[in-house]
């Protein structure tokens, strides 16, 4: 198999009628969702010198949350429906054929409908941004298409003094390493899987915590269609309602899935949407969400 990296000619030869650069796909992967810990990346790189910016508008909700391990009403925890809006931008340039730097910044509005009458303050302000860089060390052809090894090492940093310990907090508050890796398969079909998984280490109250990020595509014409797998696990902390307890500290971890799609309307211009859902979690809000964006290749 020839090595052709997204964005060339060769690239689209090798995918034959689907015409369809495969490194579009990753970008509805790589927004940060709100309460994440790291933007979720797939393998594909950009081309040295080729920008991608993808703003995007993000909405989740939840009425049922886990306290520890049981799932129980909002309400009956005396406040109503949480709701979160975020409004992002997502970038990555490709330093070179091999190497990738990607950028994720959003601004987060939550906040809870008061069933007890309770302050639950309305949360507003800059979360966090996260950095993120990919370089393919290792590439080999196999079964009709090519799997590569790619480091990730990232970092997410609070940009506001934003409040972490509410039901309505938008984030953590503190700085994360991640010590991520990529493992990426694309075959010449179009269709591809990709792994992102490592050590996050955490340099606040939240202990340190394990990811892992699966994402399946395949592309049809000019469109992507992606499910994915979210996996977080956090590495002990108290559960809501111990003696003490703080929110950033608490064992936070959740199981999700979703499908994502990009449109393609031109080589330079696409638009992207994607659902998930939880499955399962602990210390966490069983949360629904939606994320729609559009994404301009410089």
């Amino acid at each position: 198999m020839t090595h052709c990296r997204p964005g060339t000619s060769c690239f689209r030869r090798t995918l034959g009628s689907s015409g369809l650069p495969l490194w579009i796909a990753a970008l509805y992967c790589g927004v940060s969702f709100p309460g994440t810990a790291a933007a979720q990346e797939t393998g594909f790189l950009r081309g040295q010198g080729h920008v991608d910016a993808n703003p995007y508008y993000n909405i989740d909700n939840y009425d049922r949350f886990w306290l520890g391990n049981d799932r129980i009403k909002n309400k009956d925890a005396g406040f109503g429906d949480i709701d979160r809006i975020s409004y992002g931008i997502y970038a990555a340039v490709g330093v070179t054929d091999d190497i990738d730097l990607a950028f994720n910044l959003p601004y987060v509005i939550a906040k809870a409908e008061d069933v007890s009458q309770s302050a639950l303050p309305r949360e507003a302000d800059l979360q966090d941004l996260t950095i993120r860089g990919k370089w393919k060390v290792w590439a080999t052809d196999f079964g009709g298409g090519e799997f590569s090894v790619l480091p990730s090492p990232g970092i997410k940093i609070p940009l506001t003094d934003y409040e972490n310990n509410a039901v309505t907090a938008i984030g953590d508050g503190q700085t994360d390493y991640q010590f991520r890796v990529v493992l990426h398969y694309h075959h010449e079909s179009g269709a591809f899987l990709s792994v992102d998984t490592g050590y996050d280490l955490r340099a606040g109250l939240p202990r340190d915590e394990f990811p892992l990020y699966v994402t399946l595509g395949m592309t049809f014409g000019p469109v992507t269609i992606a499910p994915f797998y979210q996996l977080v696990n956090s590495l002990g902390g108290p559960d809501i309602g111990d003696p003490g307890f703080r929110f950033p500290a608490v064992e936070e971890d959740y199981q999700r899935v979703g499908i994502g799609t990009y449109v393609r309307f031109c080589d330079q211009f696409g638009f992207t949407a994607n659902v998930r859902t939880t499955l399962d979690g602990r210390n966490t809000g069983d949360v629904n969400a939606l994320t729609l964006g559009v994404v301009a290749r410089f």
